[in-house]
């Protein structure tokens, strides 16, 4: 843990400053550097420089504004959990973290000793690698905290930058200095955070560096697996892995329609081995419709070399996209209906149009949220959420197929209301092989 309370600290025996009420931030349950001023001083004179870690995290704000103040303080906190969970050479239980002011989002961690093994870890040549681990494995964290909020990128920008022991100036007048300088390399390497995970984006797609899994739908009537949702993967073991991660990225860089593309053209390619009486449910953007690589003798071409034909194929239109102009896409996807595709809206029940989607587009498939279905076995209002879908469904000629069954229970009350279709962890977890032929989901 990181020592930010009051008292004795571990790199020395004298006292901190007397805590004042405007020298604690409850946001954080983290003191201000002026607190600490004391040590610094103390740190200053025994190292002859004291080094210091900026961490921005201004982004956050956004959750404030659109979440209030209750869901904001939880999430710094949240923060400050990532950063205490650092470990390695740099961070050390003596370095002191601190806040630059109350009820602000930046963050300060003063490198409170000097490594034995290390004489020269203050210079920024020998940190340059170690904050740049920081940077990612940060903004990682920072992203898994926010993005269930926010559903986009929100980082953390960090500098690091040292000062040098100067008995002419007051220490309050050196840290201050430190503190700017340091600001200032952390918006430079946050816009080139920004650059490298563009560009990192742009190899992915130009070296298509992604990988499909298929996950199965099954009939609740009989068990049968009716179709596969192709699933995109960024490269393994990195943090684009994570589609939430990667599309993201891809929507920061402007780069979606060329990732969507690429995703939507390998899952067709990756299943070959697909049954031909099975469907498959490729994601894709609106856009897709108008992609003029994705039509005439492009379409027919990459259909043959698949052993696909177009009833083989539904399109899963994600509402939260918006569909700008219901009437040109429509046009555009009676190209597609002609040749046999089908089309799935997905994503319904979480507030997003999803009743406008129905009733403008005519799916042939309605995909009903995971946040309709779970628990949905103890929680009325969800079976009369999914009742209403249904119905509407039907008087379409949908299927709805129920999203995210992870519980016997679930699945159980998704077939008593009368649900088609039925895909989620109990059946079956995202693979990159399909299911054996002969499986079959057996029901209680």
């Amino acid at each position: 843990m990181f020592n930010f309370f009051p008292g004795k600290t571990a790199a020395g025996n004298h006292e901190l400053a007397t805590p004042h009420a405007s020298q604690f931030d409850s946001n954080t349950g983290l003191y201000t550097f002026s607190y600490y001023m004391p040590e610094l001083q103390n740190l200053l004179a025994r190292q002859k420089a004291l080094g210091l870690i900026f961490i921005d995290a201004s982004e956050l704000s956004k959750i404030e504004c659109d979440y209030g103040h209750g869901i904001y303080s939880q999430i710094l906190k949240e923060l400050v959990g990532a950063i205490q969970s650092l470990k390695g050479t740099l961070v050390r239980a003596e370095d002191i973290l601190a806040v630059r002011h109350p009820h602000d989002e930046f963050f300060l961690l003063f490198l409170s000793s000097s490594r034995p093994e290390n004489p020269g870890f203050l210079k920024i040549e020998n940190l340059h690698n170690i904050i740049e681990r920081l940077i990612h494995s940060l903004n990682a964290k920072v992203f898994e905290i926010t993005f269930p909020y926010t559903k986009r990128i929100l980082k953390t920008d960090i500098g690091y930058a040292y000062a040098m022991h100067n008995p002419l100036l007051s220490t309050e007048r050196i840290v201050y200095r430190l503190i700017e300088n340091a600001k200032t390399i952390a918006q430079f390497n946050g816009q080139k955070f920004i650059l490298q995970i563009n560009e990192a984006l742009k190899e992915i797609i130009m070296e298509e560096n992604v990988t499909t899994l298929f996950q199965p739908i099954v009939s609740m009537t009989d068990g049968s697996i009716f179709a596969y949702e192709a699933l995109s993967r960024g490269p393994k073991g990195s943090p684009m892995e994570s589609p939430l991660m990667l599309f993201s990225v891809a929507e920061t860089a402007q780069l979606s329609f060329e990732l969507d593309r690429l995703c939507r053209r390998k899952a067709i390619e990756n299943a070959k081995g697909l049954d031909g009486i099975q469907k498959l449910f490729v994601n894709t953007f609106p856009t897709t419709m108008h992609d003029p690589e994705f039509k005439g003798e492009h379409l027919r071409k990459l259909l043959k070399d698949s052993n696909f034909l177009g009833k083989n194929i539904v399109f899963e239109i994600t509402e939260r996209f918006a569909i700008e102009n219901y009437a040109l896409f429509q046009k555009e996807q009676s190209y597609y209906s002609d040749l046999g595709f089908d089309l799935a809206v997905d994503d319904i029940g979480t507030g997003y149009g999803s009743l406008e989607a129905i009733a403008n587009l005519k799916p042939q498939f309605v995909k009903v949220d995971i946040s309709i279905i779970r628990g949905i076995h103890q929680n009325p209002v969800k079976q009369e959420l999914l009742k209403a879908i249904r119905d509407i469904g039907r008087k379409v000629n949908a299927k709805i197929v129920a999203e995210g069954i992870e519980q016997e229970a679930e699945l159980d009350c998704v077939r008593e209301l009368g649900i088609d279709y039925g895909q989620g962890y109990l059946i079956a977890r995202p693979s990159i092989e399909f299911q054996p032929a002969d499986f079959k989901l057996r029901f209680r």
